[in-house]
């Protein structure tokens, strides 16, 4: 870009795009980067943040933006290395090209996304991370739209909820390229008007905040909570009921039965006998996806033998079956 300070892209002059302002979020962006490489947001060149040039001066849905390029080392990010965009999303200055092995500069693959957010939510900030967490926990339930969780210290950082709200984060399916999951992304925020933040499955979640304090505050808090659910899990615990008692997994097809357990509108018994609709003899060869099977069907097996056994041990079916299983032992 030209050097002379009287120069003019789209309406913003050099000088103003040389200012202290500017300056000062480029070298905060690298800086944040840093830290959000520490831990496990941005590794591997992915994930990435933006965030609006504050100034008192001028409406925020007009303040300029600073965003990270795509495809490189976050932690090794400098000031000069940063995009800075119009509020539309013009390109207004782009970083030189470094020698090999770095590739050719390129804004963030997550731009689209990140000014959706900043259209629809009047953001001052974005986080774009691929925390493990956030990745994990949209696995747990394959089926799910949301993540649920509530009765937990760290929901008080979520803007506008408190320890006994029950914090909702929609979950959208990912995509072969970032900027494919624009539209769905746009889908769930009109969805869910309270959320500040979108879960992408198998791949990580967008944050958004008030400021760039406000959007990493979150950001840690939903992580948190993200690895609280993933360890209550692993001990069998309920994260999205407010005793966070035993899991009780009521399957065969009917989410409302399942729904209406933790509503207390059913007893367990009541939601089981409702939820009996067939009796699953063999998986071979069926379209059932493996990862159904390993995480529904089995834990379902274990969790229900030992009661089953026990309250039918005396009778010539159970008596036959154990009878056939010890063959079948025998003979593997």
């Amino acid at each position: 870009m030209a050097a002379n300070s009287d120069a003019v892209v789209n309406g913003v002059s050099q000088a103003y795009l040389e200012s202290k302002g500017v300056k000062e979020t480029r070298a905060l962006v690298s800086e944040l980067c840093r830290h959000f490489y520490t831990l496990g947001w941005v590794s591997g060149t992915g994930g990435s943040i933006t965030i609006k040039v504050h100034d008192d001066s001028i409406p925020k849905p007009q303040q300029l933006i600073v965003m990270s390029p795509s495809g490189v080392q976050k932690e090794r990010m400098l000031p000069e290395d940063m995009y800075v965009l119009s509020s539309s999303g013009s390109v207004l200055s782009a970083p030189s090209p470094k020698p090999y092995p770095h590739k050719p500069p390129k804004c963030s693959e997550c731009a689209p996304l990140f000014m959706k957010a900043y259209e629809m939510r009047n953001a001052g900030a974005v986080i774009h991370s691929h925390g493990m967490e956030a990745c994990l926990v949209t696995m747990i339930d394959p089926f799910s739209k949301e993540f649920r969780i509530t009765h937990m210290e760290m929901i008080k950082g979520i803007q506008g909820h408190g320890y006994h709200d029950e914090l909702v984060v929609p979950i959208i399916e990912n995509t072969a390229r970032e900027s494919e999951l624009t539209e769905s992304l746009i889908q769930a925020i009109e969805a869910y008007p309270k959320a500040t933040a979108v879960l992408v499955r198998n791949h990580g979640i967008y944050v958004w905040g008030d400021s760039w304090i406000s959007a990493k505050t979150q950001a840690e808090c939903y992580h948190y909570l993200f690895d609280a659910a993933i360890k209550l899990y692993q001990l069998g615990l309920d994260w999205s009921t407010p005793s966070h008692g035993p899991i009780h997994r009521v399957w065969g097809g009917n989410r409302s039965v399942n729904m209406a357990v933790k509503a207390g509108t059913l007893n367990l018994n009541q939601a089981v006998e409702s939820s009996r609709r067939c009796i699953v003899l063999d998986i071979e060869g069926t379209t059932t996806p493996i990862s159904f099977v390993m995480d529904v069907l089995f834990p379902y097996a274990r969790d229900n033998v030992r009661k089953h056994l026990t309250t039918t041990y005396e009778t010539e079916e159970t008596k036959d079956d154990i009878t056939l299983l010890r063959a079948q032992v025998r003979f593997y």
